[in-house]
């Protein structure tokens, strides 16, 4: 489940929200990049995976599609996992 906006954002701040948060994730992030999921934010039950493509909006909530999953993830529940130096 999505963090919950607040509950003052009209639909539209939401989405204007979403495309920023989309935005901001697709310039420090490349396609392929491993990250941790959680599919009930707070459950404290990971899963590593990753990105296939572009963070986009869906819904009002900024999302990205991950391997393995038919679906989209939220990127609220999506932390990169950092990569080691070679």
């Amino acid at each position: 489940m999505p963090k919950p906006m607040r509950p003052n954002m009209t639909l539209r701040e939401q989405e204007d929200a979403a495309k920023i948060q989309c935005y901001d994730w697709n310039a420090q992030h490349k396609e392929g990049v491993t990250v941790t999921y959680e599919e009930l934010l707070g459950s404290g039950e990971t899963i590593q995976t990753k990105t296939c493509g572009r963070a986009y909006v869906m819904c009002c909530q900024a999302v990205i599609r991950v391997e393995d999953v038919s679906g989209a993830v939220s990127l609220d529940h999506c932390t990169v996992v950092a990569e080691k130096a070679a």
